[in-house]
């Protein structure tokens, strides 16, 4: 079995993926720096996450999430509430979810050989949509999504949920975080993280993980 978190291993949540080429399509720029902002953002999303259980809940800690990014890029009130509404209203649209690069190939790969997938995230009721929205729902047999599970990484009861519900005793978890990585090794799993951006060290590609897995 393998289990793979989403944002930043599966999907590329920084806003330099899917927020900033928006902005310029609208000849804005950031007059704010971007990681403070990001930072804020995201400590907004983390605190209020595992309320989201509804799509309604989800969806408005989602907007909040977003005027908070973008008034901390230095766009002015309204623009600022004028784009986050224009991302809520197409929240499943698949460019504000870059896929990472190999992302759709290792997942078939990985089945192909035989594994059984599913997802451990840290995120709100929207997830399974989203997963829909990209074509991936198919790849996984259980999503456990924390706020529809209730505990958050690194709780290892969110992992143990993933692997309770495929029936298996362990699987490599494929992460990017300190959380993914303690909650794997509460439970004795072994762990690869990826990271994308070459911030932290790990795997500079999904297309690694074949190799630990073949």
């Amino acid at each position: 079995m393998n289990r793979y978190d989403v944002g930043n291993t599966l999907i590329l949540a920084s806003p330099r993926f899917w927020l900033l080429p928006l902005l310029e399509e609208r000849g804005l720029e950031p007059k704010g720096e971007v990681r403070p902002a990001v930072e804020r953002a995201f400590q907004l999303y983390n605190s209020r996450h595992l309320e989201a259980r509804t799509l309604e809940g989800a969806l408005a800690l989602w907007r909040d999430f977003h005027r908070t990014l973008l008034l901390g890029l230095g766009l002015e009130e309204e623009r600022a509430e004028e784009i986050a509404q224009y991302l809520i209203q197409n929240w499943q649209d698949p460019r504000f979810w870059p896929l990472a690069p190999y992302a759709r190939e290792v997942l078939q790969t990985l089945r192909e050989r035989g594994y059984l997938l599913a997802v451990v995230s840290n995120w709100d009721a929207t997830l399974p949509h989203i997963l829909e929205a990209l074509g991936l729902s198919p790849y996984f047999q259980h999503l456990a999504v924390s706020a529809l599970s209730g505990y958050a990484k690194p709780d290892p009861r969110l992992f143990q949920e993933a692997l309770s519900a495929l029936g298996v005793p362990t699987a490599t978890h494929v992460g990017d975080s300190e959380e993914d990585r303690l909650g794997a090794e509460a439970l004795g799993l072994p762990f690869l993280r990826v990271d994308h951006l070459g911030l932290f060290g790990g795997l500079s590609s999904l297309k690694e993980v074949l190799d630990f897995l073949p």
